[in-house]
């Protein structure tokens, strides 16, 4: 399955900004975090704490992700 990835903030220094990727087996958030995890196990605590976006959704780690979906990992920021 194919996928579109965006990546925001710090994730931007482990991750490219935005990179199509082919992911097998991978059905749930959940089942995202943790390929990226294994993918970059030193950005593994900021990608638990991301949020993720599916096609502009805020999605639980529970949801399913689909073929040609726009996921978008939102680590937390602070500023003003």
């Amino acid at each position: 399955m194919k996928i579109q990835l965006l990546s925001f903030a710090a994730l931007k220094d482990f991750f490219p900004p935005k990179q199509e990727l082919t992911i097998d087996g991978i059905q749930t958030v959940l089942d995202l975090k943790k390929h990226l995890q294994n993918q970059k196990p030193e950005a593994s605590h900021l990608i638990k704490v991301s949020r993720i976006s599916i096609n502009q959704t805020i999605a639980n780690d529970s949801d399913s992700i689909t073929e040609g979906s726009t996921v978008a990992i939102l680590p937390p920021s602070s500023g003003g």
